[in-house]
């Protein structure tokens, strides 16, 4: 009995912070990402019309499946010139570290089919 609820306990904990994780990483897209990328991750947030290079368009899944997640920290960590694109793709130095594999997953989830290479 105590294994079962032991189990039971830390299914919970799991849960909950996967639920807390992806509560945060939606609260990190709109804070450093969606003025660009838009609410859909299409690359067409508010702010895109003045890019010089468009937004990447999170939803194009042939693309996604060409992007490894280590790629993506890297984007996200140390902005667009850390990956030879636009300048205009500033790091969100201010995310912890730890929060950024949810982050990863979050732009991840605009394309269903993406896979990492």
């Amino acid at each position: 009995m105590k294994l079962a609820a032991s189990l039971a306990l830390a299914a919970a904990f799991f849960w909950f912070a996967g639920s807390a994780l992806a509560a945060t990483a939606e609260e990190n897209y709109k804070d450093h990402c969606l003025k660009c990328h838009g609410i859909e991750g299409k690359g067409d947030g508010p702010a895109a019309d003045v890019l010089e290079v468009p937004a990447g368009d999170f939803t194009d899944c042939e693309h996604m499946d060409t992007v490894s997640d280590e790629y993506l920290l890297k984007i996200i960590q140390r902005g667009g010139e850390a990956v030879g694109r636009s300048l205009q793709m500033p790091a969100a130095g201010k995310i912890p570290e730890d929060e950024l594999p949810a982050l990863v997953e979050y732009v991840r989830s605009f394309c269903k089919d993406a896979q990492p290479e």
